[in-house]
């Protein structure tokens, strides 16, 4: 432990000489500084708050990647170049070492400019909403949606494949769908057809959702209903609706009239008291607008109902870690590459990874095709194969390392739970990154590192 400690120390002591660590810190602090500054929000509290957290912080976030990725890849490639290495060779240092200790002396630096990014963030945050800046209900909403960490609650799924079936067979006995369209895509549209009406309000209907939540999960605290809709009348500016929320069976429920525009994202708070009791959480909605329109809501994110789940000081360092993470897994894929490869080819492989990773979800949706090809072509058949193991094998490696944004979840007010940090933990660093360390050592223990020079 004690050379891997050392050739850390060498890492960070030649990163600050070079004035590296200065220069990124001082990008880094612009950001965090000059975003806020030169973004013009929608001049409300909670809007800054956004910038801050989504932009500012974001921003900080993707510069550190960017620097991770390419010190990664040059720790160990231009020590090999420029025959560096030789002096640690030297001494005895197996080359796994060598490996482990660039990993943690850019993972050191990373810790404390992501530390400094943070911090300053987070001071800009609560001199923004200090109580002298603040009207009290605004101060009250403010720390009731956003400065607190809320756990999600879905809805139980409505049933509706008996109802797709039935659409779909008698779709069929219509006549044969086209050949360049495959069953799966009509099944799913019908399916969505199918969900479009039920979650639905038509003029003067209404539309419920439950929601089984145990009876102490609110905490004795209050809950915020987020929900965004469209209609069937474009024209229409706003539509006048009545919310209705309680425990199912309850003698009375919270009941919250108002009138929103479509396509926004609204909320309104929920009192503990309406939370209380046995049975289910019954959210209903009426459509009581004046004018015959139809009220459309997602099936997946049309509505959500948010119960207390923390503080958000906690919250806030559970997404700063989750970032760390991060840096900690592009940290090992450059030292990686930097092993495998000269620099420039390193920097170029480590890219194009990146750029897979970030085009998960993209390839999930491949993976799930049985006819990627559907134009009719030579070998058709061939090449849909092929096509569906690679996006298939693709899915499998990425997929695991996929994952909700951290300062989305943060800037919304959604939980970051212990598990889900845990989880990244256990997935990016310990099982990716030893996967890679292990690569890289099993390459330098065979790389031959004292060639002549040309």
């Amino acid at each position: 432990m004690t050379r891997i400690l050392a050739i850390a120390g060498i890492a960070v002591r030649n990163a600050v000489r070079s004035r590296i660590v200065i220069i990124l810190l001082a990008a880094l602090l612009l950001a965090v500084v000059g975003i806020p500054l030169s973004i013009k929000g929608d001049g409300t509290v909670e809007g800054h708050i956004q910038i801050l957290l989504r932009y500012s912080l974001g921003a900080a976030a993707l510069l550190l990647s960017i620097a991770t990725l390419w010190a990664g890849c040059a720790a160990v490639s231009l020590e090999i170049q420029q025959r560096r290495i030789h002096l640690l060779l030297a001494k005895p240092v197996h080359r796994w070492q060598v490996w482990l200790g660039d990993w943690l002396g850019l993972m050191l630096m990373n810790a404390a400019l992501l530390a400094v990014c943070g911090g300053v963030t987070y001071g800009m945050l609560r001199w923004t909403t200090r109580d002298t800046t603040l009207a009290p209900e605004e101060r009250r909403r403010l720390h009731s949606e956003i400065l607190t960490a809320h756990r999600l609650a879905q809805p139980a799924p409505a049933v509706v494949d008996d109802e797709v079936r039935r659409e779909f067979e008698a779709l069929k006995t219509r006549g044969p769908f086209p050949e360049s369209v495959p069953e799966s895509q009509v099944y799913e549209a019908v399916r969505r057809a199918v969900l479009s009406r039920t979650y639905s309000a038509g003029p003067g209907g209404r539309h419920t959702w439950r929601f089984p939540i145990p009876p102490d999960a609110a905490g004795g605290h209050a809950a915020i209903l987020r929900f965004r809709f469209s209609t069937s009348d474009l024209a229409t500016d706003r539509i006048r609706g009545v919310w209705r929320v309680g425990r199912e069976g309850a003698a009375a429920r919270y009941e919250y009239a108002e009138e929103s525009a479509p396509l926004g994202l609204h909320s309104f708070e929920v009192p503990a008291a309406a939370l209380e009791g046995s049975g289910d959480i019954v959210v209903e909605y009426g459509n009581t607008h004046e004018r015959p329109v139809t009220v459309l809501f997602n099936p997946d994110d049309g509505l959500q109902l948010l119960l207390h789940g923390g503080s958000f000081a906690a919250n806030y360092a559970r997404a700063i870690l989750l970032l760390l993470f991060q840096l900690a897994f592009l940290a090992a894929l450059g030292v990686t590459m930097g092993s495998l490869f000269s620099m420039p080819v390193a920097s170029f492989c480590g890219l194009c990874l990146v750029i897979l990773l970030q085009a998960a979800g993209y390839i999930e949706s491949l993976a799930g095709e049985t006819e990627i090809i559907t134009s009719p072509v030579a070998g058709r058949a061939f090449w849909n194969t092929f096509f569906h193991v690679f996006f298939r094998t693709a899915h499998r490696v990425l997929g695991p390392l996929r994952g909700p944004n951290p300062l989305d979840l943060l800037a919304d007010g959604l939980l970051i739970s212990n598990r889900w940090l845990a989880t990244v933990l256990t997935v990016r660093v310990l099982l990716y990154g030893g996967l890679l360390a292990l690569l890289s050592a099993w390459i330098l223990n065979r790389r031959e590192m004292a060639l002549p020079s040309s």
